[in-house]
């Protein structure tokens, strides 16, 4: 079975919202709410990843010291497993912009169960919940 390793960030600002975007035109979880992040690609770590995948969707610069691990989840699929790894972070520079055209909301953790969100982000969910 191949795996996936999946990089996402729980950005928290001021009030102890987090960040989720809606996916459009995607193939797989079309219209389903997420948290920033992306796949992990090869000969990078999890940190880089964020970091890049941050820059490249939100035009966000965040630096590798102030993301810190909270919590993994698994997916699996008929065909691969992916495992899902969520970070936090309350501090980055610059204003948070969408640049694959995606819409975004800051949320209440308490609330994400009102999203329509990968089943997969039940876990990572409650865990940010009780976190925050």
């Amino acid at each position: 079975m191949k795996r996936r390793l999946i990089a996402l960030l729980a950005l928290i600002n001021e009030n102890n919202e987090v960040l989720i975007s809606l996916r459009k035109n995607r193939k797989e979880y079309n219209d389903y709410w997420e948290y920033p992040g992306g796949k992990v690609e090869n000969c990078e770590t999890l940190e880089q990843a964020l970091v890049r995948e941050i820059k490249e969707e939100l035009n966000l610069e965040i630096a590798k010291s102030c993301i810190a691990p909270l919590t993994f989840a698994v997916d699996e699929q008929e065909k691969y497993q992916k495992i899902l790894f969520l970070y936090v972070c309350r501090k980055w520079d610059g204003p948070i912009k969408s640049l694959i055209d995606q819409k975004i909301e800051w949320v209440k953790p308490i609330n994400l169960a009102q999203y329509q969100m990968p089943h997969s982000n039940l876990f990572l969910n409650a865990i940010l919940r009780d976190f925050v």
